[in-house]
This record gives structure tokens, C-alpha cells and sequence, in this order.
């Protein structure tokens, strides 16, 4: 992976200066610090960092094609691009380099606005074809790759991260508390919506098709898409064999590169999976890398016994509560986000601990849990039916209009949380919350959950707003590259995902068995120790044991909190004193960290110099 951007004269003839493109770049140069190049063209310029991996001597980008009409830019991996490269190969294409993500140019020249279907990686692509003056800007299927942009002065300005955008003339620094609402309703921030009023965040699955003059065509081109109706049962012997072979098809495919690519041990099974995968069948890979949160929080048993089961050369790291409060300002930088959560902190220190190894990128377990059912959500649905006569009027029309059932519930309990939110947000930022609510709409096409079972409900809606940009975005990409490090993850390879779709709704989860299918499928591989072990959700301390330790954080001050306006100063006083009490202690992953929220809402209208 590596660092993108670009400008395209949408409504504009202005000239497009390289220096301009130069200092956007320069703010990325963690993403990509194996070089820079920049391609000035009528109508459009493209900007690339480079992180090596394949052709680590001829892969420099922009690419081209044969008569150089069509000029391409990726940020990520084609996964499959061997099979491609040979098909297109046998059609007559020419390739300049021996890398990966031009086989997505030629696939182009064949397939035109189909080509991303193709494709099976994690990319953000700008595409600009100037036989038609046309530039397309491409976001994988899942997610895995962010790209924003923004329109200033008549032109699209894009780019791998928002503070290149913020680098570009014009282009306002403003809070957008629409964000700041989705924060404290879901996981976290829901594309298109960032942090940053005006910048949007390109949606997963999505392109945007640009043309001079005409209207920008937001394209989608994939989607999450489940069955309404189980289909056939192949039985329970079927999909533990197929699951399996995808799996070691899938992992393999994410090791093939130039340089060294390890994997990280959580003690979890989805982590261990990988790891036991890599062992058991040989694959080329013998790095791993933990991190250790002591305390209660310790999972360094289970991670001694992957290690030793595997027998590869490990990196650990111990994160300590002093460290989580030290490094979180830059977190902030690099995640563009506030956060409800202390543990990107932990993820920024772990993506630390590879940039000290000789490896360059790391499998993870991520994405699991979506797709096999691994929260606590899909067990509380096995008792909707209790639940529907605790339920409001009031909560089961704001069910309705969110996720298109009365009944379901996704984590909070909304109008009862919002008379929470009515404390915190300040008395003129509460007056106008119909101008920003993340409630007032759905941040999901509610007419791809009609029909589906509770579990596909769950999954599919864990995917949009878990997943894409909370998981893989702020917590894991933007957290890899403040270190110059790529995440790659097996469990979205899009063979593996198309088959797990279809699998019966039974063999996800078995009673309350969560991820039957898939710990059946690691029978063997993976020591039974972890596949009979409890889910451990990862955890890091929350504000309360900041507070106790050390006091009112500086970005909690009545000054700050005036300055921006957006939470109430009085509430945030009564919120330290109970984040005080000895007997005070948030619910690990189960309760919202609101005075965490407050700090790092702030923390991020420093850091970016923002308005409100």
C-alpha cells in the first residue's frame, strides 16, 4: 500500500500546480516513504508515495498504459492479480512493471466501468482517461482502503488521507458535528461522513465517475448481498472442508511479496487462525508481533501459546495505561477522528513494534467476527422475543426507520441514550441537533435488510458501520501507516467472503455458539486451548482510570471546552467526578467512554486547527 492523490478540474481550467501536489504528498510521507512522484496532465495531476512490496526497483507509480491515454494511481493490493495479469496478457495487454495493481489498468481498457468487479484486494484507486477527460476514483469492496475528497474552487481534490486535503488552497477547516453525533450512536464514523465539514469519505464498494462540467455520479459497483432465503443445505462436512481450503488460498495470497510480511498474534481465535494456518501448511511467513495490556485486560497466555505452537520469530510489547495516555495526540493526528475507545492506541504502538522488524506488512484476524457472528449482539438476538415488551413506542419507530425492523436492536437502546446526549452536547449545539443527528436517517440502504434474518441483519449492518471505516479505517489502517505499515486481512479475501454469504445461518452460530463453523473448520490446526476459549473482546483502559491516576486532562479544560462549544462545561465537571469515585468503572466494551469522546473531539479541533 501506499499514499494517493490527486486533482481533477471539474468545473475549473485552473492550472494545477506541482508544488501544490508536493506538499499534499509530503503530508502522507509515513504512508509511503520509499518515494514520491507526481504527473501533471490537461485536466488532472496525480500524486504517489510508495510503500515497495512487488518490483521493489521498477513499480514506481503513476502508471500508464501502452499509448499512455489512460494514467492510473492505487493505494493497496490486487490479490489476484497473477490470474489477471495472465489473461490479459493472453489478450495482447503490455505491462510496463511487474507489479500487482496494473492488471487494474489494463482491466480497465477491457472492461471499462466494470473493471473494480474483477478485482479481489484492497485498493483506492484514481483512474483519469483522457480520450474522455474522465477521472474515476475507486474504494474496495469492504473497505479496507480510504480515500476522501472534497470539491474547492471548480476542482476534486482527493486523497489516501484528509490532512493531504486540508494542504490544498481553499479548502476550509471546520468540525462536522454529524460526525461527532455518529460517534456517540455507532462504532463510529459511517462513510461518507468525516470529521471534517465539506470532505467526504468514498463509500466501500464505491466509485465516483467524474467528468468536466457534468455531475458528479456516485456509482455503486458491490455490496454486501445476502440471501432472503436459505438455499440449499450441503451439510456441515461441505463447508468445514471448503471453508478451509479458502482459508489457506486466501492467507497465501496475502504473503506474496518482495519483502517479509508477518502476522499478529492476539491470543483470540480469529488471529490464531491465521497464525496456525501459516504453520501448519508452510506458508511463506515466520514473523509475529503482540502487544500485552496488563492488568485484567492480559491475554499474554493465550498469545505464549500461539507463539510456541507456531514456533515463529516474535516481537512483543507491553502497553501500559501511562503509555495509552501518552501517545493518544498523535493517535488523533493519524486517525483524522475522535475516538470512544483507548485501544487504537495499542493499535498505533503494536504497528510500531513491526516498523522495528525487517517485515513491511502484517495479517490480521479482522473481519471475522462480522461474518461468522462473533459479537454479542447475534447471542442477544436468540432472545428478540423477550426483548419486544421492554421495548418503547418511541424505540421501536426509531428501529424501524434505522435498520427497517420495529424489533431489532443494534447495541443502544437509542432514545434512552439520547437523554444522555442532551447533558453533554452544550444548550446550543442540542438546539440545533436536527440540523446534524445520525438518527434522523439511516446510515444504511434499509431496503438491502428487508426479508433478511436477524443474523444477516446484523451482519450486513456490522459490515457498514463497524467495520469499514471504524475497524479497518481509523483503528486500522490509518493506525498501520502512522508507522509505514500495511494490514492485510484474509478473512475479506472476496472468494473467501462469497462463499461464507452463503453458508446456513445454523453453522454460524450453533445455540450460542458463536463462530461454530469456522472453530470447526481450525480442528486441527489450532490448539484446542483457544478453540474452547471464552471471546475476550479487545479492551484497553478507559478515562476513568486516567482521571484517577492523574488528574483533569489539559484537553478537558473550561478553556477548550468554551472555545469550541460543542459539550457542556458543567456536565463535563459532574462527568470527572463520577469518572472519579473509587467505585466508578465503565463496562469494558458494552458502555459508551462519553468523557473520552469530550477530550478527544477537542484533542481533534487542536490538532487540525478546526472551527466549529
Amino acid at each position: 500500500m501506499c499514499a494517493i492523490s490527486g486533482v481533477f478540474n471539474w468545473r475549473s481550467s485552473e492550472r494545477i500546480a506541482r508544488e501544490t501536489l508536493e506538499r499534499m504528498l509530503a503530508a502522507m510521507r509515513h504512508r509511503g516513504p520509499d518515494g514520491s512522484q507526481t504527473l501533471l496532465l490537461d485536466g488532472a495531476a496525480l500524486g504517489f508515495n510508495r510503500l515497495s512490496f512487488i518490483d521493489l526497483d521498477g513499480g514506481m507509480q503513476p502508471l500508464q498504459n501502452e499509448d499512455k491515454t489512460i494514467s492510473m494511481i492505487c493505494n493497496g493490493e490486487i490479490f489476484n492479480f497473477q490470474d489477471l495479469r495472465a489473461e490479459l496478457e493472453g489478450k495482447g495487454h503490455r505491462f510496463a512493471t511487474k507489479t500487482d495493481v496494473e492488471v487494474a489498468l489494463h482491466l480497465y481498457e477491457e472492461e471499462g466501468l466494470d473493471f473494480p468487479k474483477r478485482l479481489n484486494g484492497q485498493f483506492a484507486i484514481a483512474l483519469y482517461d483522457s480520450r474522455l477527460g474522465q477521472m474515476l476514483l475507486v474504494r474496495d469492496q469492504i473497505g479496507v482502503c480510504p480515500l476522501f475528497y472534497t470539491v474547492v474552487g471548480g476542482q476534486v481534490v482527493f486523497a489516501s488521507e484528509i490532512k493531504a486535503i486540508l494542504e490544498y488552497p481553499g479548502v476550509e477547516r471546520r468540525l462536522n458535528l454529524k460526525a461527532v453525533d455518529q460517534l456517540m450512536n455507532f462504532p463510529g464514523v459511517v462513510s461518507p461522513t468525516t470529521f471534517f465539514d465539506g470532505i467526504s469519505a468514498l463509500r466501500a464498494g464505491h466509485m465516483l465517475r467524474l467528468l468536466p462540467e457534468e455531475e458528479i455520479r456516485d456509482l455503486e459497483y458491490w455490496d454486501l448481498c445476502y440471501a432472503r432465503e436459505e438455499g440449499e443445505d450441503l451439510g456441515e462436512a461441505y463447508y468445514v472442508e471448503r471453508l478451509r481450503e479458502l482459508l489457506k488460498a486466501s492467507i497465501a495470497r496475502r504473503l506474496v511479496a518482495d519483502v517479509p510480511i508477518g502476522f499478529y498474534i492476539s491470543g483470540g481465535l480469529d488471529s490464531s487462525v491465521v497464525a496456525c494456518f501459516i504453520a501448519k501448511y508452510v506458508l511463506n511467513s515466520r514473523y509475529s508481533f503482540s502487544a500485552e495490556v496488563a492488568g485484567e485486560l492480559d491475554e499474554s497466555r493465550y498469545q505464549q501459546i500461539i507463539h510456541d505452537y507456531v514456533n515463529s520469530a516474535h516481537y512483543t510489547t507491553k502497553i501500559t495505561e501511562e503509555a495509552l495516555w501518552e501517545y493518544l495526540s498523535r493517535v488523533i493526528y493519524h486517525a483524522e477522528s475522535a475516538v470512544k475507545e483507548s485501544y487504537d492506541v495499542a493499535a498505533f504502538l503494536l504497528s510500531g513494534l513491526v516498523s522495528e522488524s525487517p517485515v513491511k506488512a502484517v495479517l490480521t484476524g479482522q473481519g471475522s467476527d462480522e461474518f461468522f457472528c462473533g459479537y454479542v449482539g447475534y447471542m442477544m438476538d436468540l432472545f428478540r422475543n423477550m426483548q419486544k415488551g421492554k421495548m418503547t413506542r418511541e424505540e421501536c419507530a426509531l428501529n424501524q426507520r434505522l435498520w427497517g425492523d420495529p424489533y431489532f436492536r443494534f447495541e443502544r437502546n437509542h432514545p434512552e441514550i439520547r437523554n444522555t446526549h442532551r447533558k453533554i452536547y452544550s444548550k446550543e449545539v442540542w438546539a440545533n441537533l436536527d440540523q446534524f443527528s445520525a438518527l434522523a436517517e439511516s446510515p444504511v440502504n434499509v431496503d438491502r435488510l428487508q426479508g433478511l434474518s436477524s443474523q444477516k441483519r446484523r451482519s450486513y449492518i456490522d459490515y457498514k458501520l463497524r467495520l469499514s471505516d471504524h475497524l479497518l479505517g481509523e483503528h486500522g489502517d490509518r493506525m498501520f501507516f502512522s508507522h509505514s505499515v500495511e494490514g492485510r486481512h484474509p478473512f475479506l479475501d472476496m472468494e473467501l467472503l462469497d462463499f461464507v454469504v452463503s453458508i446456513p445461518d445454523r453453522y454460524k452460530l450453533k445455540g450460542t455458539n458463536e463462530k461454530y463453523i469456522l472453530k470447526k473448520a481450525a480442528v486441527g490446526v489450532v490448539p484446542d486451548e483457544i478453540l474452547k476459549r471464552k471471546k475476550f473482546p479487545f479492551q484497553a483502559p478507559g478515562m476513568s482510570a486516567m482521571v484517577k491516576k492523574s488528574g483533569r486532562p489539559a484537553f478537558l479544560s473550561d478553556e477548550l471546552l468554551k472555545k469550541y462549544g460543542v459539550f457542556d462545561v458543567d456536565h463535563v465537571h459532574e462527568m470527572l467526578d463520577l469518572y472519579r469515585r473509587d467505585d466508578f468503572k465503565l463496562m469494558g466494551a458494552y458502555e459508551i467512554d462519553y468523557l473520552l469522546i469530550v477530550m478527544t473531539v477537542t484533542m481533534l479541533c487542536e490538532t487540525f486547527s478546526l472551527s466549529v
